[in-house]
């Protein structure tokens, strides 16, 4: 079922059913449920027997997306995102236990594309569409994006595509062009925190500040994304480090950084703490850490708006790296002398 804020995109998709485009791109801010909103749809649109804008539940195809193994559904995502399955004990399980000593890809490569393409020539199971839901639109690399492109200039019959994005811009515009985009509001702040305290979230109100306004994932313990991922008791302490300014010491920032340290959610931390400094200094406001708004404030005024950009520039690097840093500890401490630096006052 699609999420309370998102009835009147639901509806719009509902009615495109017997004249559904052939690809969809869904875009709109992280966090406001635009994957459960693509698995919805695909749920509705792989139903024998929907009732009133829904899908029943009941039918065989509903049973088989429930089991997670609809013949005609295929999920297109990064190796990084897919599901840890079992691996059967062959005699080729060696080459397959070698492969798990490198980092899965954060991208979307050719091979995975390619399988696709050999899923989509294949007619349907069960008569109906097949769908193919593809997220992050942004995450295919060149070879891959030319490779889907072909796919959707000439769709086989009964295929529909139904892409997820959070950056729009990042995704190639010949696979943009060849979609119908469908833009996703976020929720309005009522709206989220009602949604958040339905699912029992404490401190409903902070982390939803601190999210961006993105309630989806805020209810899940094991959430994976963002910095709904980092240990209450790490994210404390860096938020601790950081409201000293420049008063904080390199013995402090070494004592405090563990040695095992997610980089990409500290560092979008260090980048909202900052988005909120240099918004409190030139606009008096604070959208992501409300609560420390006094130390803000104080920081706010002797900070040099240029450092503080030099900065998040320099995060803004440490993001496009971060996953394979070489040193996962190193890359902190850095980012927090970086931070003491920029936050000398002015002359």
């Amino acid at each position: 079922m699609p999420l309370p804020w998102q009835r009147e995109i639901w509806d719009q998709l509902v009615s495109w059913r017997e004249r559904l485009p052939h690809a969809l791109l869904l875009n709109g801010a992280r966090g406001i449920g635009k994957h459960r909103l693509a698995e919805a749809f695909a749920e509705f649109l792989l139903c024998e027997s929907p009732r009133s804008g829904t899908a029943c539940g009941e039918c065989a195809g509903c049973l088989l997306l429930a089991a997670d193994n609809h013949p005609d559904l295929r999920r297109l995502v990064p190796e990084a995102d897919r599901p840890e399955r079992e691996e059967a004990e062959t005699e080729d399980a060696a080459p397959a236990r070698e492969s798990r000593t490198r980092k899965p890809s954060r991208e979307i490569l050719i091979d995975q594309v390619r399988e696709i393409g050999e899923f989509l020539a294949v007619s349907s199971h069960r008569g109906g569409r097949r769908i193919v839901l593809l997220s992050p639109a942004e995450a295919l690399n060149g070879a891959a994006a030319n490779a889907l492109l072909k796919m959707l200039e000439e769709p086989p019959d009964g295929a529909v595509f139904v892409a997820v994005s959070d950056q729009l811009d990042a995704v190639l515009p010949t696979i943009r062009s060849r979609c119908v985009l469908v833009r996703l509001p976020a929720p309005r702040t009522d709206a989220a925190l009602a949604w958040l305290r339905e699912q029992a979230v404490e401190d409903a109100e902070a982390r939803l500040a601190e999210a961006g306004g993105g309630p989806v994932g805020l209810e899940l313990e094991d959430d994976a994304g963002d910095v709904r991922s980092l240990d209450p008791a790490l994210r404390d302490a860096l938020l601790k480090l950081l409201t000293r300014g420049a008063t904080l010491s390199a013995a402090e920032v070494a004592t405090a950084v563990p040695k095992e340290v997610p980089v990409a959610e500290s560092i979008r931390l260090f980048q909202r703490w900052g988005w909120d400094l240099l918004a409190e200094g030139q606009a008096a406001r604070v959208r992501y850490y409300p609560g420390e708004r006094r130390a803000l404030t104080t920081l706010a005024r002797a900070a040099e708006p240029a450092r503080l950009l030099d900065w998040l520039a320099g995060l803004a690097q440490s993001q496009a790296v971060s996953d394979h840093p070489l040193n996962a500890r190193l890359v902190i401490e850095n980012a927090l002398l970086g931070y003491i630096d920029a936050m000398q006052p002015r002359r």
